[in-house]
C-alpha cells in the first residue's frame, strides 16, 4: 500500500531516500539522542534509568524494521528527542519544586477498553463535569512549566502544538477524519506513557513488530510510576483539587499495575462486538503509520491488530477474575450500544455506583454538549473489514470467551 502524499512531501522523501541509500542519515541510536536531550535541556537528570532498555529497544526496532522515509526518519527522532526532553524538564522541575512530589492523585477515573467503544464520547461527557481534571494535548507535549487554571485554554504553547498537527494533517490528509486532534483537546494516556517508552502509542505509529512482541512482555510498573510522576506535575498547578479523567484503550491490559500505583483508582471498561471494531482500528494504524512509511501491508496490519487486542482482553479478563474479590467495586461495565441509545442514563448510573454526585446542572450541561457535538465534522471514516484481510465469520471465535463474558445476546446495561 502506498499511502497518497501531497507532491512537496514526495520530492523530499525521494532525495532523502536518496541520501540515506548513500549513509547519509541521522542515526537513530540512544545514547545519541540522550547527549542531544541532556544539551537541549541543560540538565542531566532523567529521573532514573529505567526507561532505557525500552528506547534502546525501540531505535533499534525503527533502524531496522520500520522502513522508515526521509521524513519519517525525521519524525521518529524529533519525537523521541521531544520526549527525553520532556523527562528532563519534568524531572528538573520536580526537583526544584518539592510541592510537585508531594501532590495526591485521589480516586482517578480511569476509562478502559477497545478503542471505537465508546469511549471518546464517555470521556468528552465526563469532562463536561468541572470536577475532573484530564490531561490536555499541548501540556503533555510542554508541560513545563505546568498549566494553571488561568492558562489551560490561553497558553503560548497552545499555538506551537497547533502548528505540529496541522503538519500531521498535511502529511495524511483526511487524517482528522480517522482521528481528531488539536492542542486544547483531552489527551489519552499513551502520549504520557510513550515518553517512558513503553506505549502503545508507539507501536500504532510504527511498523516495529518486535518492539511490540517485546513491550507486551514487559512489567509496565515503571512506565505507570512515570505516568503518576506527571500526573502529579500537571496538578501542582492546580492544586490538587480535582479529580483526573484518564483515557486510553491499552490500560486494559494492565489493570493489576494501575491498582498497585493507584489503589483507590475507579475504572471504567467499554464493550462493543471486537469485529465491529478491528476494521477502524486497523485503518487508524494504517493512517498512522503512513506518516513515517510508505511500506504498508494493511492485512499485515489487521493481522496484527487481531492478535493484539485478542491478547490485551484476555489480560483485562484475567485481571479481573483475580481483583474480582477485592476490588471489584471499583470496576463499571458500559456497552456501546447503551452508550449510543441512552448516554445520559449510562452516566448517571456510573455516578451513582461510584458514589459521585450527578447534578440537574451536570447532566443539563452534557445534554447540551450531546446536542451541539458535530457529527463528521472533518468527515466520514470509510473502511471495511475486508481491506485489512479479516472476516468477521472467521475471527470472532477468537474473542469467544470474551464476548460471552462481556456481550450476552439481549443485556442491557452490564452492570449491576
Amino acid at each position: 500500500m502506498q499511502p497518497s502524499r501531497p507532491l512537496a512531501v514526495r520530492l523530499i522523501n525521494n532525495v532523502g531516500g536518496a541520501l540515506m541509500k548513500m549513509g547519509l542519515r541521522s542515526p537513530l541510536d540512544a545514547d545519541e539522542l540522550m547527549q542531544l536531550a541532556i544539551r537541549k535541556a541543560g540538565t542531566s537528570d532523567f529521573g532514573g534509568t529505567d526507561f532505557i532498555p525500552a528506547l534502546e529497544k525501540l531505535c533499534d526496532a525503527l533502524e531496522h524494521e520500520a522502513a522508515l522515509t526521509a521524513i519519517g526518519r525525521n519524525i521518529a527522532r524529533t519525537s523521541m528527542l521531544n520526549m527525553l526532553v520532556r523527562r528532563l524538564q519534568i524531572t528538573a522541575y520536580r526537583e526544584q519544586n518539592p510541592v510537585a512530589a508531594e501532590q495526591q492523585i485521589r480516586q482517578p477515573l480511569f476509562i478502559a477498553g477497545m478503542p471505537r467503544t465508546g469511549t471518546t464520547i464517555l470521556y468528552e461527557l465526563l469532562a463536561q463535569d468541572p470536577t475532573h481534571r484530564f490531561p490536555i494535548s499541548w501540556e503533555v507535549e510542554h508541560p513545563v512549566p505546568p498549566a494553571t487554571a488561568d492558562n489551560l485554554y490561553s497558553d503560548p504553547r497552545i499555538a506551537a502544538v497547533d502548528k505540529q498537527f496541522d503538519q500531521v494533517d498535511k502529511l495524511v490528509p483526511g487524517f482528522k477524519a480517522v482521528h481528531e486532534i488539536g492542542a486544547t483537546l483531552p489527551q489519552e494516556c499513551v502520549a504520557i506513557l510513550a515518553a517512558h517508552f513503553l506505549s502503545e502509542q508507539l507501536v500504532v505509529s510504527y511498523n516495529i513488530p518486535s518492539y511490540r512482541t517485546w513491550m507486551m512482555a514487559q512489567d509496565f510498573s515503571s512506565a505507570y510510576q512515570w505516568h503518576k510522576r506527571c500526573l502529579q506535575h500537571m496538578q501542582s498547578g492546580f492544586g490538587g483539587k480535582q479529580r483526573w479523567l484518564l483515557k486510553t484503550p491499552p490500560h486494559i491490559g494492565y489493570l493489576e499495575t494501575i491498582l498497585n500505583v493507584y489503589p483507590d483508582a475507579k475504572i471504567v471498561q467499554t464493550h462493543r462486538d471486537p469485529m465491529q471494531v478491528l476494521g477502524s482500528l486497523s485503518s487508524l494504524t494504517c493512517s498512522l503509520r503512513s506518516l513515517a512509511t510508505d511500506n504498508i501491508d494493511p492485512e499485515q496490519v489487521g493481522r496484527e491488530e487481531l492478535h493484539i487486542w485478542k491478547d490485551y482482553l484476555t489480560r483485562g479478563m484475567e485481571a479481573r477474575e483475580r481483583l474480582a474479590e477485592q476490588h471489584s467495586d471499583q470496576f463499571f461495565d458500559i456497552r456501546f450500544e447503551d452508550m449510543l441509545k441512552r448516554p445520559l442514563a449510562v452516566i448517571e448510573s456510573l455516578y451513582r455506583y461510584f458514589d459521585f454526585e450527578f447534578s440537574d446542572e451536570l447532566k443539563q450541561k452534557m445534554k447540551t454538549y450531546l446536542d451541539n457535538r458535530p457529527r463528521d465534522k472533518h468527515g466520514r471514516h470509510e473502511y471495511s473489514l475486508a481491506d485489512y484481510g479479516l472476516d468477521a465469520a472467521r475471527d470472532a471465535q477468537q474473542f469467544s470467551a470474551y464476548s460471552a463474558r462481556y456481550l450476552p445476546a439481549g443485556s442491557a446495561l452490564t452492570q449491576p
